[in-house]
């Protein structure tokens, strides 16, 4: 059984990963089950907003903020949120723990040469070429999360069933008790 309270799954990792594919197919399982769930696609709040940011570090890192905060306000209006975004900055991790509550970070690990050949976009194609610049773990440096509470290889697509009861199971969890909280009888 699923948390009574509304969560924040922040599903990350490097473009090409399939960061939006399991988001999609998660919050489909979450509908089948009854849940009212809301999506929020780091490349759709992008376009949403304008795309008024470019893809270098600091207008990555404000765009995640726009992220961040838009679902504490999806979660703070009960909401329950699936996030799927880039979004590698160790302060919108911090950001995220200390005010989506609960919170559940999924990073996507895929190596490098899966990443390159699926190359959806043609991001990393485009680097090579010099039609593309800022692509993350390319020529953009980017720190990958170490402290997840979930990662997931998604390297094949059998990965993305596994993948969804992976994050289904972690989510049922119950909570840890808070230390030093007293039960009332």
């Amino acid at each position: 059984m699923l948390p009574s309270k509304h969560p924040v799954v922040w599903i990350t990792g490097l473009a090409g990963s399939g960061k939006t594919s399991l988001a999609r197919a998660l919050v489909n399982e979450l509908r089948a089950g009854g849940r009212s769930v809301v999506h929020v696609d780091g490349d759709q709040v992008r376009a949403l907003m304008g795309d008024g940011l470019g893809y270098g570090p600091q207008d990555r890192l404000e765009n995640a903020y726009r992220i961040a905060r838009l679902c504490a306000f999806l979660q703070g209006e009960g909401v329950f949120t699936v996030c799927s975004t880039m979004s590698l900055y160790p302060e919108i991790w911090r950001f995220n723990r200390e005010r989506l509550v609960p919170y559940l970070q999924v990073f996507l690990d895929v190596p490098m040469s899966e990443l390159v050949r699926r190359d959806q976009k043609g991001l990393y194609s485009g680097v090579g070429q010099g039609t593309a610049r800022d692509v993350g773990g390319v020529d953009l440096a980017l720190e990958l999360p170490r402290d997840s509470d979930l990662v997931l290889s998604n390297q094949v697509e059998a990965e993305l069933t596994e993948n969804v009861a992976a994050i289904l199971r972690h989510l049922a969890r119950p909570e840890p008790a808070v230390a030093g909280a007293s039960m009332c009888t």
